[in-house]
């Protein structure tokens, strides 16, 4: 069997070369059977060409023995034959037709495809990314641009971070104050609290204040526009915990009803949810009754985690919280937490979600409903046990957290990541993989592509494709056509990808523009 021609990420399942090959030019129709007719859409808006109706050159076809998501792609010396069961799958055949065009040999207005005949199918059905935009606020070109990519790699879930202690980020119409008040803070730059690196961050006193969120408009135009990349946008909503900015503005939701400020440090702090008020659930399902409204998919985030210091006042000084752990029977804060999520997840199930929830907020008690997003490290045997009674979504802090700097998280570390070594000895539990982008040091757009790529490529080939198939040295090979794409898209990708540089004082957390490990990349610039 010949190599393969063309470097494709991720790694198809089955990709045989065939002798063979066929010319596209302007004139190639496509042909699309009607529910593929999107897939095609996205391959002509490329080729400049229109999708045709009658027989063509390049066709769609339907087969519903080729799995979910799936597709095959055969080219021939008679023309293109991509045949899926979804259209999620025909559209996944479109990229992969798409990526082997970019890299074809071009001449007077035509490209020369080499015969091929793959067959290929995603490992996970969840394939994600998150940004946080409660830190530090994008905007919608930039999130356009991520989907863009996103899709590229067969990606099909976007986790989008709106709410945390520094900021409320979707328009309220119900709670107008978590806008004029929740989505406020006093300074565009954090404090870098408890960090080794704090002093390199301290607020500068010319700053003014930081005031973004999206407009339901806006969002229901960002929805619209991943669906047509077969994108799921997974909205989340932190709860208990990391909620300054709900309370900043409602301060009758916290244990005593103390008012406090949008948070303008980075950190875990006190101010939680009150989850023995039946007035904090009044709140919190009206709230999420708005929110749910601007995203039409299966899943729903609604944090969980980092509550503890919430915990102790739970616990001690709140008359409210110890007479709800009474009356539900449970003895630590930590299961009243539970009893609290259970009931937001119990609402949210009324309104056909699923909830996702940080595993670091489970326990024992937790609906076995609720999705657990595994991020930080706990026992082997916690993970299998509770892998035996619920799903998971993998992203270890170790693997796929990619505001960690490339000294300490270098892209073959990301690459190798292998679920057995966390716990997970039941592969069906596993719904999929997700990278996390927290950005308290991430400022801007091309901070924010430092952290994402190539680690993003990287992640996906772990999501798409089998383990047995995987070679870093085949993948790194393989990124070379990439680093070309994202040269030419202007992305500032980062040209570290080997651990120990020789950078000093590199921090854990990948600091911005004011991090040796960034001021070192834009040295090595082509």
């Amino acid at each position: 069997m010949k190599a393969p021609k063309y470097s494709i990420i991720p790694k198809p399942q089955r990709y045989d070369t065939v002798d063979a090959s066929f010319t596209v030019t302007s004139e190639t129709q496509v042909l699309c059977v009607p529910e593929f007719v999107e897939a095609g859409k996205f391959l002509t808006d490329y080729l400049k060409t229109k999708a045709n109706a009658s027989d063509g050159a390049i066709k769609f076809n339907k087969d519903s023995s080729v799995p979910n998501e799936g597709y095959t792609l055969r080219i021939y010396g008679d023309g293109v034959v991509i045949t899926a069961s979804d259209s999620a799958g025909a559209f996944y055949g479109a990229v992969t037709l798409k990526i082997m065009l970019m890299q074809s040999k071009k001449e007077s207005g035509k490209a020369t495809l080499l015969g091929a005949d793959i067959y290929d199918y995603p490992r996970f059905s969840y394939r994600g990314g998150m940004i946080d935009e409660s830190r530090h606020f994008f905007g919608a070109e930039t999130i356009k641009q991520t989907l863009d990519n996103m899709a590229l790699l067969k990606l099909n879930k976007f986790h989008w971070h709106l709410s945390d202690d520094q900021g409320y980020r979707i328009e309220s119409e119900v709670y107008p104050l978590l806008n004029s008040v929740g989505s406020k803070r006093k300074y565009e730059h954090l404090n870098g609290k408890n960090l080794p690196l704090s002093k390199i961050c301290k607020h500068e006193s010319e700053e003014s204040e930081y005031f973004h969120y999206y407009t339901k408009d806006e969002i229901r135009e960002i929805v619209s526009y991943a669906k047509r990349l077969h994108i799921d946008i997974i909205p989340e909503i932190d709860l208990p915990g990391h909620t300054s900015c709900m309370i900043a503005a409602y301060p009758e939701l916290i244990c005593g009803g103390e008012a406090c400020e949008v948070v303008t440090e980075n950190g875990i702090f006190k101010n939680v949810l009150c989850p023995g008020k039946e007035s904090t659930y009044k709140f919190v399902e009206n709230l999420l009754s708005e929110v749910t409204e601007l995203f039409p998919y299966e899943y729903f985030h609604i944090g969980g985690d980092e509550a503890q210091l919430g915990h102790k006042v739970w616990k001690n000084d709140c008359p409210d919280c110890k007479r709800s752990m009474e009356e539900n029977g449970v003895k630590t804060a930590a299961e009243l937490q539970s009893v609290f999520m259970n009931r937001i997840n119990a609402f949210l199930k009324s309104k056909g979600k699923t909830c996702i929830a940080w595993n670091d907020g489970m326990t024992d008690l937790t609906d076995s409903g609720i999705v657990c997003h595994y991020w930080i490290l706990r026992n082997p045997l916690w993970v299998n046990k509770e892998s035996k009674k619920r799903k998971f979504i993998l992203s270890p802090v170790t693997n796929f957290y990619f505001d960690m700097s490339y000294s300490h998280m270098p892209l073959k570390k990301t690459y190798k990541f292998n679920e057995s070594k966390f716990g997970i000895t039941n592969d069906s539990s596993v719904l999929g993989v997700e990278f996390e982008t927290w950005t308290e040091w991430i400022t801007d757009r091309e901070t924010l592509e430092f952290s994402i790529y190539p680690r993003m490529f990287a992640l996906a080939e772990i999501a798409w494709t089998k383990e047995k198939y995987k070679n870093f040295k085949d993948f790194y090979k393989r990124l070379d056509f990439f680093k070309l794409y994202m040269k030419s898209k202007n992305i500032n990708y980062s040209r570290l990808e080997k651990k120990k540089l020789g950078i000093k004082n590199v921090s854990c957390y990948h600091l911005g523009v004011k991090g040796n490990e960034y001021k070192y990349n834009e040295t090595l610039k082509d």
